[in-house]
């Protein structure tokens, strides 16, 4: 069990708009002839290739050859070594600039908020991948995860820091507010014992990444991790897949009592990011799903049914970037319409 103190949610935290309810979905759904309005800021179109979660994060570390087909990595450590110092004096110095995507990421980026710019979006979410994943999906030539290796995982929280800030910095430049979420698909897997970090070793990791982040700073999670370790670390909203795993969080009650009452924020990821489940849903139902999951919560925590519609964001279950694009801007619009029918209902419209 990871021993971290509850942290406050960033004391800079300036989300354009209160959720309330409001349609935050995941990234990866293409912008369409219109952004999406959504919680004043629009998920960019992260599609798979060089402008996913895992290529802007991962590209251009020493020694690094990207398979994106497969979200993975493989790097020879002697040269990677040799170039290790580089990149932790940079990281000493603050020397953002050396977080610069390589040209091909850099190309993929501009293409991004070209349309974003062309649809007048003022105000975005982008993913990168987290260390612990990265540490997972990142291996030698001997198919070692780099995670085994202390010193190969504090480079790659130094490549992620300097890249956080960077993106930040560069978009921020096009786009005005930025929210930078970091994916962190594998947590689950820190309870085996059989992964090479543990809660206490990973939590830590991931802790020193989001403090890097600039504010606010948003979390992915999947599967059912240590929620009471996911809502101590500094993290203004976490976003869940509340479609199949909100019983996890329910049964976390206590702690996520204590992250609300320091500010925190929850991205419920109702709508399903599979086709074929998300093809059978229809909006009122999944709004209908949400308030169960809501209600068990607040009766097992002892939280005002209020104050957790008022911290709630209605998300994806996931990213979108692997869907067919119509299928993805489905999910946008069903997200939309779950938020719609929940303000309407609860009469959260003027908020």
């Amino acid at each position: 069990m990871m021993t971290v103190s509850p942290s406050a949610p960033s004391e800079r935290m300036a989300l354009p708009l209160r959720p309330a309810c409001r349609a935050a979905p995941r990234v990866g759904a293409p912008l369409g002839l219109h952004a999406p309005v959504t919680a004043g800021f629009t998920p960019l179109p992260q599609r798979a290739g060089r402008a996913e979660a895992f290529a802007l994060a991962a590209a251009g570390f020493p020694g690094l050859a990207l398979d994106l087909d497969h979200e993975r990595g493989v790097v020879v450590p002697a040269e990677t070594e040799r170039q290790l110092d580089a990149l932790g004096l940079a990281y000493l110095r603050a020397d953002h600039e050396a977080g610069e995507l390589p040209l091909e990421q850099t190309a993929a980026l501009g293409d991004l908020l070209r349309q974003a710019e062309q649809r007048h979006v003022r105000g975005c979410y982008l993913e990168l991948s987290g260390p612990v994943s990265l540490g997972l999906q990142i291996v030698d030539e001997r198919e070692r995860p780099l995670a085994y290796d202390a010193p190969l995982r504090e480079a790659l929280a130094q490549q992620l820091a300097l890249r956080g800030v960077w993106l930040h910095q560069h978009v921020s430049l096009s786009l005005g507010t930025v929210v930078i979420g970091l994916d962190e698909p594998f947590l689950e897997a820190l309870d085996s014992p059989f992964c090479p970090l543990d809660w206490e070793e990973g939590g830590a990791l991931l802790a020193r990444s989001l403090v890097e982040l600039p504010a606010p700073r948003a979390l992915c999670v999947a599967g059912a991790p240590n929620w009471a370790a996911v809502l101590a670390l500094p993290v203004d909203c976490v976003f869940f897949d509340a479609y199949a795993q909100s019983a996890g969080l329910i049964h976390a009650a206590s702690a996520v009592a204590g992250y609300l009452d320091r500010g925190g924020r929850l991205a419920w990821g109702i709508v399903p990011s599979d086709a074929q489940l998300l093809a059978q849903e229809r909006a009122e139902t999944l709004a209908h799903r949400f308030m169960s999951s809501v209600a068990y919560l607040a009766a097992a925590g002892d939280i005002a049914l209020e104050k957790l519609l008022m911290s709630a964001f209605i998300s994806t279950s996931s990213r979108l970037g692997h869907l067919p694009p119509d299928v993805a801007s489905h999910a946008v619009h069903c997200c939309t319409e779950v938020a719609t029918w929940l303000r309407q209902h609860y009469q959260l419209e003027e908020l």
